[in-house]
C-alpha cells in the first residue's frame, strides 16, 4: 500500500509517522526563519526610526511621501508591531501568522515608498519581507491527527 493510500487508513505505521515528523520540522524551520527575520527587521525599523531624530544626514534624501520625521514615526510603529508579531509567530499562534502577513506586507510597501531616502537598505529589507511573506503564507504547520494505538 502506498503512502497516499495509507493516509486514509489511520494506522500507526512508524514509517509514515516519521515522514509526518520531518514535515513538521520543515514547517517549524520556516516559521523560525520568519519569526527571526521579522524580529530582526522590527528591531532595525525601530533603530532606523530613532536614527532619524539624532542623525538625519545619514539618509540620502527625503522619501517620496511625507517628511523624514513622519517616516521615522512610521518605521518605529512598524518595528514595534513586527516585534510583537515575531513573538507570536515563534510561539505558533495562528493570529500572529495573519497579523505578520499584514504587517510585513505594509512594511514592504512603506520601504518601497521610502526607497529614495535609504535605497540599498530599503531594497534589502524589501527582499527580506518577500521571503518572510513566502515563509508565512506557504510553510505554516498543518494540524496532524494523532496516531491511533494498535
Amino acid at each position: 500500500m502506498s503512502s497516499i493510500e495509507r493516509r486514509g487508513v489511520g494506522t500507526a505505521d512508524p514509517y509514515y509517522a516519521q515522514s509526518v515528523r520531518s514535515a513538521e520540522l520543515e514547517a517549524d524551520g520556516w516559521l523560525l526563519f520568519a519569526g527571526l527575520m521579522i524580529l530582526f527587521t522590527g528591531f532595525w525599523n525601530i533603530f532606523e526610526g530613532t536614527l532619524v531624530f539624532f542623525r538625519s544626514g545619514f539618509f540620502s534624501s527625503n522619501p517620496a511621501l511625507f517628511g523624514l520625521r513622519t517616516w521615522a514615526v512610521i518605521w518605529i510603529g512598524f518595528g514595534v508591531l513586527e516585534v510583537a508579531a515575531a513573538y507570536g509567530i515563534m510561539d505558533g499562534r495562528n493570529w500572529a501568522r495573519w497579523f505578520g502577513i499584514v504587517i510585513v506586507g505594509l512594511s514592504a510597501l512603506a520601504h518601497m515608498v521610502s526607497i529614495t531616502a535609504y535605497p540599498w537598505w530599503s531594497l534589502f529589507i524589501l527582499a527580506i519581507d518577500i521571503a518572510i511573506l513566502y515563509a508565512l503564507s506557504v510553510h505554516w504547520g498543518r494540524a496532524v491527527p494523532p496516531a491511533e494505538a494498535t
